[in-house]
């Protein structure tokens, strides 16, 4: 079993009992106590957990999973195109791209035009089906172990290959983004993912809706200082800044549903 998979177990056994014990992970995963003990501080770095004398115990936060996968490409769809539509004019033709797994960045592939003389890299099947049959778009998906929900690859083969390139941008969607903490992932191998692609690329764009600013996730990506472009919505709290980068606040057209909702609302009061 690779570490990125020994450590997201532990985190399962983490959500389920509150701790963990280092002999008792060590008789379960068939591997020394010192291996375990790397893994919780290597966990405990990361935000994930609190080392204790003979195991871990759950952060004082409650961290809430993410809703599923089919659930989250209908959430704040709207929110999710407009970004998309402003992030995929700022990349410059000719750029190569990292992409990771996400419905925001999904929301993005969907509007990067044809003929852009782009090279896309991306562990996210999805994306790669998108784009591979536009004209002007060299796309590449990453090799790799599929892993619950999320149509996408994971693992350390992910990894390897993300190494061998150097991007001019890391698309990235997190679960949250919290001034102190940074940007955050839920699962595990895919903050892993994330991280790799931000470190092998010259810029980094995080994609995410206004909701998700302030809050955190337990697994770190980066921090606010590594991130060069936010692209949210107009509903993001307007005293939210990056130490070095810019955020860019993109207004949302109001649909058909909610206009209907609002004129039904008024005529109600």
């Amino acid at each position: 079993m690779w570490s990125h998979e020994r450590q997201s177990k532990i985190l399962e056994y983490l959500s389920q009992e509150g701790k963990v014990e280092t002999n008792r992970l060590a008789e379960v995963f068939d591997v020394s106590r010192e291996t375990i003990r790397r893994d919780l501080l290597d966990l405990d770095q990361r935000g994930t957990l609190v080392r204790v004398h003979g195991g871990a115990v759950t952060s004082d936060k409650v961290i809430l999973p993410e809703p599923a996968f089919s659930d989250r490409l209908v959430e704040n769809a709207e929110a999710k195109r407009a970004i998309g539509r402003r992030a995929a004019a700022l990349i410059e033709p000719g750029s190569t791209i990292f992409i990771d797994a996400g419905t925001t960045t999904l929301a993005f592939a969907h509007e990067l035009e044809q003929d852009r003389d782009l090279r896309v890299i991306t562990n996210s099947i999805e994306i790669a089906q998108v784009l591979a049959a536009r004209s002007g778009i060299d796309m590449l998906l990453l090799g790799g172990k599929p892993h619950g929900d999320v149509p996408a690859t994971f693992g350390e083969l992910t990894l390897s290959e993300i190494d061998r390139f150097l991007a001019d941008y890391a698309v990235i969607s997190p679960v949250g983004i919290d001034p102190s903490r940074g940007a955050t992932d839920y699962e595990l191998h895919e903050a892993e993912v994330a991280r790799k692609m931000i470190r092998c690329a010259r810029r980094c764009m995080m994609l995410c809706v206004s909701s998700k600013i302030g809050t955190e996730s337990r697994v770190a990506i980066c921090r606010t200082g590594e991130i060069d472009q936010l692209i949210t919505d107009t509903g993001a709290d307007p005293a939210f800044e990056l130490p070095s980068g810019e955020v860019v606040r993109v207004p949302v057209a109001e649909t058909e549903a909610q206009r209907l909702a609002r004129r039904r609302s008024s005529a109600e009061t």
